[in-house]
């Protein structure tokens, strides 16, 4: 019998050591110098820490390995894994000179069908007011027969919410008539509106032109002063003006009269 017991010992044993659990057959396997950084070495932080990879009981392994590191100290192998960064903000919007220069001539577009004085639009130069916001210059342009107009445009485009927008800020038009007037036809006029103030014929003084479409001038003519044998001189200044339906108007600026000397 006892030979029989000798002889089994060595199969029993071999048993013994294969069936043993693998932490406690490995408990002096590793170390912290066993791993590339310390989220590795958490994974292997099993209860009761067998391995001796938490040396100060702070629930963290290895400690002094870099990162990546666990999320949660304490947990071992299937509980941890690596911290979560967290999610880079976006970076801040830039709105493109480009898109600004579309969006601006847009508006002047859209301006321009809605002004029966233009029909042309042109855009001009963009300034960066900002990194969402850029205001623009634009120009409309009409033309009839008797006028012509311009209209400068200042638009401003601003991004919100990641949304460009434009928007039309300010609009200052200004219309230039095509139709010139003549001094022969300012004098006439000085001479009508004249005769009309000294109840017979006047000559026409002063002629000098102000616009494209007026005159300043003096009608000049002389009347009896009193008993005196030498007559007084009068004058009227005035302004001729053409206007959009060809009719010259006339207005009387100042007038007087100087005794004889």
């Amino acid at each position: 019998m006892l030979k029989v017991f000798l002889s089994l010992l060595p199969l029993a044993m071999a048993f013994i050591t294969l069936g043993a659990p693998p932490a406690a057959a490995a408990a002096s396997d590793y170390d912290c110098a066993d791993f590339a950084n310390q989220a590795e070495a958490e994974e292997y932080l099993l209860p009761g820490d067998p391995y001796n990879l938490d040396a100060d009981n702070d629930g963290i392994a290895c400690e002094d390995l870099p990162c990546p590191c666990s999320s949660t100290p304490g947990q071992g192998a299937g509980g941890g894994g690596e911290e979560e960064q967290p999610a880079e903000p976006p970076l801040p919007y830039h709105l493109k000179m480009s898109t600004a220069r579309h969006l601006a001539l847009q508006v002047a577009r859209q301006f321009t069908r809605r002004d029966p004085n233009v029909g042309t639009t042109e855009l001009g130069r963009c300034h960066r007011r900002g990194e969402r916001r850029i205001g623009c210059a634009a120009t409309a342009h009409g033309e009839i027969r008797t006028s012509r107009t311009t209209c400068n445009l200042w638009i401003a485009v601003r991004a919100i919410d990641r949304n460009p927008r434009a928007t039309l800020t300010t609009s200052q038009c200004h219309t230039y008539s095509l139709v010139i007037l003549t001094a022969a036809r300012a004098a006439e006029a000085f001479r009508t509106h004249g005769a009309g103030l000294a109840h017979k014929p006047v000559a026409v003084g002063l002629l000098e032109r102000r616009t494209r479409v007026s005159f300043f001038g003096t009608a000049e003519w002389t009347q009896p002063h009193g008993s005196e044998p030498t007559p007084e001189e009068c004058f009227a200044l005035m302004e001729a003006k053409l206007k959009p339906d060809n009719e010259v108007r006339v207005t009387v600026i100042e007038t007087g009269c100087s005794p004889p000397a």
